[in-house]
């Protein structure tokens, strides 16, 4: 297998250490005040071997500054993949940014921006959209990935489809319904997706690896006529774990509040309502927020671990209690990668000295039930 690159900072002060070693050797020795990484790293090199992985990344930042970052195989800092369903973190906070300018609000209705659409479409707020409880299908519609149109075409293309559940009742997820939502945002704002992405979310965070253009092969950043709302982003490992880190410090990042605090608050709060689901990738989990995963829960049911985790296995994590933002970084299957995935982020945890239980799994009747329709 091929070297990899540890580059640990010291959390407490401006040490550095560097470490590029062969897979077979021992981690580094830890210096004095320190965590000791070793077995996030033997975690990494297991998921590397087993799977296996031409390469990963994983990166993690606390207080604002970067305290690990791996690489894997062929992964360097620039290296840029399909995301997939992490697309819902860079998506969600591009919506968010036009609830806080007062262009959109969560209870903003589907009819009052789309007046032609279909009479029982009309009353979708934009919440429902974004927490996939709007009753529009799940499955794919055949226009997502289809750049010979637009996007009002597809979102038009998909409000045509029959609801599977009135509005609000059923959680189903999927992306049809951000892509709608993707519409109502460009109808608000005059902007086209690309153009909103650009100036609200990618310049302030300085995003130089990140778009919407999946699949395609060139550099810097490539508009397309129908971006993929809720998983057609391409970006990077360091692009990534600034959208983590914005999630994690309540939309702040360096000093600039890009998003309100009551804004990021609301989004990690579950807007299911409770609704049982028809299809839920991860039933593990306390509900859904606004374009995010609720993992887990304290002693009292307030959420500290939330993620947005894709199809080819790419994880972005934050841990409110611990107050640590990751990524974990790959393209491979998200079934192939989910077990050791699912070790990390507890013993993340544990090499920050985070001692909290993990309450999560004690929450009675916290977890989404099955049973809708």
């Amino acid at each position: 297998m091929p070297a990899y690159t540890v580059l640990l900072r010291c959390l407490s002060a401006a040490l550095t250490a560097a470490l590029i070693a062969s897979p077979n050797s021992q981690a580094a020795t830890p210096q004095a005040g320190s965590p000791d990484f070793s077995h996030i790293q033997a975690l990494m090199q297991q998921a590397v071997d087993a799977v296996p992985l031409s390469g990963a990344t994983l990166l993690l930042a606390k207080d604002e500054t970067e305290v690990l970052a791996l690489y894997f195989g062929t992964h360097t800092p620039s290296t840029r993949l399909s995301i997939a369903s992490a697309s819902k973190w860079l998506s969600a906070a591009t919506v968010a940014s036009l609830v806080d300018s007062g262009e959109l609000d969560w209870n903003t209705t589907l009819g009052s921006l789309l007046p032609n659409a279909p009479v029982d479409k009309r009353p979708i707020t934009l919440r429902q959209l974004f927490s996939h409880t709007s009753g529009i299908p799940a499955r794919d519609l055949g226009c997502l990935r289809d750049q010979s149109i637009s996007l009002a075409q597809c979102a038009e293309q998909i409000l045509a489809a029959p609801l599977i559940a009135a509005p609000g009742t059923c959680f189903s997820y999927g992306g049809n319904s951000m892509q709608v939502a993707g519409r109502m945002a460009e109808l608000a704002s005059g902007l086209s997706w690309d153009a909103l992405f650009r100036t609200r979310i990618a310049q302030p965070l300085g995003l130089s690896d990140t778009d919407y253009a999946v699949g395609s092969t060139s550099p810097g950043y490539v508009d397309v006529p129908n971006p993929h709302i809720g998983g057609g982003a391409r970006s990077s490992a360091r692009d990534l774990i600034r959208i983590a880190q914005l999630y994690l410090q309540d939309g702040r990042y360096e000093g600039v509040q890009v998003l309100q605090p009551a804004t990021v608050d609301f989004m990690r709060d579950d807007q299911t309502g409770g609704a049982p689901y028809i299809n839920n990738p991860d039933p593990r989990s306390y509900g859904y927020g606004i374009g995010t995963w609720r993992n887990r829960l304290d002693g009292q049911g307030a959420i500290f671990e939330a993620s947005s985790a894709g199809a080819g296995g790419t994880w972005p994590w934050l841990d409110t209690h611990a107050g640590v933002a990751g990524v974990f970084f790959v393209d491979s299957s998200l079934v192939s990668v989910q077990p050791y995935v699912r070790r990390l982020t507890p013993a993340v945890r544990t090499a920050l000295g985070e001692n909290a239980p993990l309450f999560s799994d004690g929450i009675e009747g916290a977890a989404m039930r099955q049973g809708c329709g």
